[in-house]
């Protein structure tokens, strides 16, 4: 209908001429119908066949625009990227990264347990996170990973705790202090128990919070917790003191569906991500 020709139709669909002229006589037997006139010269469009015509020219416009919209990168510069991490300074310098060259895509940003993140992902709630190694485990075949970073864990004390003046402390003697824990399906608590177990050390539990709660506890003095060090912004009134004998630490890793890592915009960020992860692997 556009070229008016069968011989031009074949070289812009690129297909056969016969079989251009198959699928007509299919259409025009299949519903008893004529939509063009064979002509010496080309062909032309019956009534019906303009009718027609005039149709789907508006199913080709959504098929140009579709086609536009994915050979560009308007899918990355407009939309929303759902993003979740475990700690904010996990994530922050990759979104910064991402935002330099995509300004306009709007970031949500989520912030829960690794357990709860990596769930998330997997509900397709979130597009892209970063989660710590171990909860990978379970999902290797349908989880996309890159190694970030890894972060080591430090003790945090209040200003008024007895071990507020010290820089760096053994696991022996934690044992029987009072610790305000991390809740279930941290990381952080996962690994620090571990050291705990294999130290021999009993601590005493006197409440379980979330990151931001902990700190608050721990600047009241009703215990002392851990932390992971970068996370560490030099609170006010809350000291970061060291393991002496112990090498504790969490690694992180960002991940998305396997399914969805060449989605635009999910790609754009993980590419945007290892300009950072590799710097700080360098």
């Amino acid at each position: 209908a556009q070229t008016r020709s069968i011989t031009e139709a074949s070289k812009l669909l690129r297909i056969s001429q016969p079989t251009i002229t198959k699928q007509l006589q299919l259409l025009e037997e299949f519903y008893s119908v004529s939509v063009i006139n064979r002509h010496a010269r080309g062909v032309t469009l019956t009534e019906l066949g303009k009718s027609l015509f005039k149709i789907t020219n508006k199913i080709f416009d959504l098929e140009e625009g579709a086609i536009e919209l994915f050979s560009s990168d308007l899918n990355v510069n407009k939309g929303t990227l759902i993003i979740g991490a475990s700690g904010t300074y996990y994530m922050m310098r990759l979104i910064k990264e991402f935002k330099k060259n995509y300004p306009s895509v709007v970031v949500r940003f989520y912030s829960s347990s690794s357990k709860d993140v990596l769930k998330q992902i997997i509900d397709q709630t979130i597009d892209i996170s970063v989660v710590a190694k171990p909860y990978l485990k379970s999902f290797t075949e349908d989880i996309f990973s890159i190694p970030y970073l890894k972060q080591n864990l430090v003790l945090i004390v209040g200003k008024k705790h007895e071990l507020y003046s010290r820089n760096s402390i053994s696991m022996k003697e934690l044992n029987g202090m009072d610790f305000i824990h991390r809740e279930d399906g941290s990381e952080t608590k996962r690994v620090f128990e571990e050291h705990l177990l294999k130290h021999g050390v009993e601590i005493n539990i006197v409440m379980e919070a979330y990151r931001h709660s902990m700190i608050e506890a721990v600047a009241e003095n009703m215990g002392i917790g851990v932390i992971s060090e970068p996370e560490f912004h030099e609170y006010k009134g809350i000291k970061k003191i060291a393991f002496a004998d112990a090498d504790i630490y969490t690694e992180a890793y960002l991940v998305c569906l396997e399914s969805k890592k060449n989605n635009n915009m999910i790609k754009a960020f993980i590419d945007a991500s290892k300009k950072i992860i590799n710097k700080e692997n360098q």
